[in-house]
């Protein structure tokens, strides 16, 4: 692939072979991204598995302590009776939702939905699996408390999943957000993570790096990081 003039002189900035701490690959981020707006800043895992691990469905959550970007917008599957428990939802609904998710409908981050109306919602699976949206008890979007979670993930809840080749790729933060901000996010997603994957591998993380969306990315030294962790 050609590279830009822009982002071959961003690439000069970064030492090649070197493993940078999180400190230094966040003070280096916002000078190599190429944007011309606010970029977005991602992380990306190489989790270290075995070949059965990596069919495993390895998965969590965390909420961020500065939000990323414009809050979630959260639909909410229940029955009438609890229509008025999902009121800060964006959209509400039952049979008449499910239908119209099933038509195509996916103008919503999170989906949210009670106990009772599961087995009603068999039929999305295949068209929000794929996506990550159907509603799972584990981060909290299967609940019969709706105002808990519909403020939960309106407050920057994050959902991670890894993928078949044993990767999580997820945003932590963007250009314009201070450095102790960035700092506070990456170290509670690191460690969601690492809850997550640990008991897998003492040492999970084959390869991390961050990057912002247009930009050379970093790579972080696993040793220092895992400091942190344990």
């Amino acid at each position: 692939m050609k590279r830009s003039k822009k982002y071959i002189e961003a690439e000069k900035l970064i030492e090649k072979n070197k493993l940078y701490t999180i400190e230094e690959a966040l003070e280096l981020l916002p000078q190599v991204s190429t944007a011309k707006f606010d970029s977005a800043l991602e992380i990306h895992f190489l989790l270290h598995l075995s070949d059965k691990q990596k069919k495993e469905s390895i998965k969590g959550s965390t909420t961020l302590p500065h939000q990323v970007g414009a809050a979630k917008r959260i639909a909410v599957v229940t029955t009438p009776e609890h229509t008025a428990e999902a009121e800060a939802a964006d959209v509400t609904g039952f049979e008449d939702l499910i239908k119209k998710i099933e038509d195509g409908y996916s103008e919503f981050d999170v989906l949210i939905a009670t106990p009772d109306v599961m087995p009603k919602m068999a039929s999305l699976g295949k068209v929000l699996g794929p996506k990550g949206k159907m509603p799972n008890p584990k981060n909290g979007t299967i609940t019969t408390d709706l105002k808990k979670a519909i403020k939960t993930y309106k407050e920057g809840k994050l959902n991670f999943k890894a993928d078949k080749q044993g990767g999580i790729h997820l945003i932590f933060g963007k250009t314009n957000m201070t450095k102790e901000q960035l700092l506070k996010n990456l170290t509670i997603l690191l460690k969601a993570v690492h809850q997550e994957t640990s008991k897998l591998n003492a040492i999970p993380f084959k390869s991390v790096f961050v990057t912002p969306t247009m930009g050379p990315s970093i790579q972080l030294d696993i040793n220092s990081l895992m400091k942190g962790l344990t």
